[in-house]
């Protein structure tokens, strides 16, 4: 039988998942919308970018989830923490693109009213 109570009055493991799971949401949303926002501009490039994003922010959402039941399994074993840093660099890339996106949308949007 396994103890599933949380490890401490505090729930800080608790509230840092949900911390990261409400940011891969945010993220994941972020790029959805902003795929929709560039489609017309940047065509399939920005439905692509979109579903990076939103993949990566779905990775970082199950790797938080994963991490905090180690963690978990951890603290109340008195073992020392897991390592790793997936949910960090998952997010980090998705945002990154949402970046990408948002300069390229703005270059074509400029470029466009350059030559009209």
């Amino acid at each position: 039988m396994s103890d599933d109570r949380p490890f401490d009055r505090g729930l800080q493991p608790e509230r840092t998942l949900l911390a990261w799971r409400r940011t891969a949401l945010a993220i994941a949303v972020g790029s959805v919308f902003g795929a929709r926002l560039a489609l017309p501009v940047l065509g399939a490039v920005a439905v692509g970018i979109g579903l990076l994003g939103a993949v990566a922010a779905l990775a970082a959402y199950v790797a938080a989830s994963v991490r905090y039941r180690r963690s978990h399994r951890a603290l109340v074993a008195g073992e020392p923490l897991p390592g790793g840093a997936v949910p960090l660099v998952a997010l980090s890339g998705a945002a990154a693109l949402i970046g990408v996106a948002a300069l390229g949308y703005v270059l074509a949007l400029a470029g466009g009213r350059a030559f009209s």
